[in-house]
């Protein structure tokens, strides 16, 4: 216990500490884009500036002063001029300042009269400040003595900014691969983890599954080799059946084992005929029924499909029975009600087995087919396993290609259907 707490402390501070530096690492990141805007900003704001003091000066006006700048968007800096403007002159200042505070970005120029939203004149620039190819643009005139406003904006101005912060993007681009080796670190740890406590608890039930079965049978055995000549028939008849009864238990669980052990390796192999699954069920069924008795339960069976002959494996399908006639009956706390039905689809046979024991939540069921997997049972204390019961179940049933589904609430039960398709 100390251990777990140990490694969840410093689990926890692991990963508090990669969370305090991936927020550090945005926070710098953001840092780093406003400090580029800024300069950017600074860099236009003072050549627009410098634009409209020329553009006075060539007017000879030089009392007027201008508003300040408008920041419109990120990237649109419109310059309330209130002064009638020449093209020329404006696109030969607009040059000049532009690459005399290296401003190089491409960029729309628009021109608006004063009737709001009024646009005069909108060209772009698609080479920036020292474009040479605006003819098309000097040919067009602009209304003389109308005073106007104009709008500059740059459409790259983000994808700029970004492409300067090269030595940021790298960092963070290798901050994230770093993280990433880091979670994938975690997860591997916390499974290895995991898988370590699984096959903990895995051993300590194979040691209780088969020292149960093997006490029981020496118990059975010791009785009958003591009384040999005095116990009567019917007394001798029912510790045989103990130990035909456990024995077959014993094999049964030991076979679970060997089978994972084999689909592990993928080295399971199928030999396939033709199988009635009626007599196949009953015969299952008698030599269950002794294990359904004992605690006066019951184990009915309606075996309703016509067509009941599928090609498979009678001996994996046989321990595919057991295995849900093994759960409904262990997970069944007062007397176990257990009922088999057959019935044919179109193309097959549909095989269910139902109880009316403790059922699984919903929120579990997509998890107990998993290996090792066992869901929780309540108050249910004494149902041991090793959670590769049906785990077993649907590899041999996906085997045969067929189809395993479950329908389950807690306190009501739990249905297993089989299907496959028939000769």
């Amino acid at each position: 216990m100390k251990k777990r707490r140990m490694f969840s402390a410093i689990l926890a501070g692991a990963v508090l500490a990669i969370g305090g530096l991936l927020v550090l690492q945005t926070i710098w990141f953001r840092s780093a884009y406003a400090v580029e805007e800024q300069q950017f900003d600074n860099k236009v704001n003072v050549a627009i500036r410098a634009l409209t003091d020329d553009l006075l000066k060539a007017e000879g006006d030089s009392t007027s002063v201008i508003k300040p700048i408008l920041k419109k968007a990120t990237n649109a800096y419109y310059v309330d001029f209130k002064h009638a403007l020449s093209y020329h002159v404006l696109d030969s200042l607009l040059r000049k300042n532009f690459v005399r505070h290296e401003v190089n970005l491409p960029f729309e120029l628009t021109i608006y009269g004063m009737q709001p939203g009024s646009i005069v004149l909108g060209n772009y620039y698609s080479d920036g400040a020292t474009s040479k190819n605006n003819a098309t643009c000097g040919s067009r005139a602009l209304p003389a003595s109308t005073p106007m406003d104009f709008m500059i904006t740059f459409p790259g101005k983000r994808a700029d900014i970004v492409s300067g912060m090269k030595f940021w993007i790298l960092s963070a681009i290798v901050f994230l691969v770093v993280l990433s080796l880091f979670a994938f670190l975690v997860i591997d740890l916390m499974k290895q983890k995991k898988l370590s406590e699984i096959k903990t608890d895995l051993m300590n039930n194979i040691t209780h599954e088969l020292q149960t079965p093997i006490a029981n049978i020496s118990i059975a055995s010791e009785v009958l080799r003591t009384g040999a000549g005095r116990m009567d028939e019917q007394k001798s008849l029912h510790y045989a059946n103990i130990i035909y009864e456990e024995n077959r238990r014993l094999k049964f669980q030991v076979e679970q084992v060997l089978q994972a052990a084999l689909f592990e390796k993928g080295q399971i192999s199928l030999i396939k005929t033709e199988v009635d699954v009626h007599a196949l069920v009953e015969e299952v069924i008698r030599n269950f029924q002794l294990r359904i008795q004992h605690r006066h339960g019951q184990l009915n069976c309606r075996l309703e499909a016509a067509k009941p002959v599928v090609l498979a494996d009678a001996f994996h399908l046989a321990n595919i029975f057991y295995s849900l006639l093994d759960n409904a009956d262990k997970y069944s706390p007062d007397k176990p009600d257990i009922v088999i039905t057959t019935t044919n689809t179109l193309s097959g046979i549909l095989i269910a087995i139902a109880d009316k024991g403790i059922g699984i939540r919903r929120d579990v069921q997509r998890y107990i087919f998993d290996k090792f997997y066992r869901a929780g049972t309540g108050n249910v204390h004494n149902v041991r396993g090793y959670g590769l019961g049906l785990t077993y179940v649907q590899k041999i049933v996906q085997a045969h290609q067929g189809k395993i589904s479950l329908t389950s609430e807690p306190h009501q039960g739990s249905r297993f259907e089989l299907y496959f398709e028939t000769c």
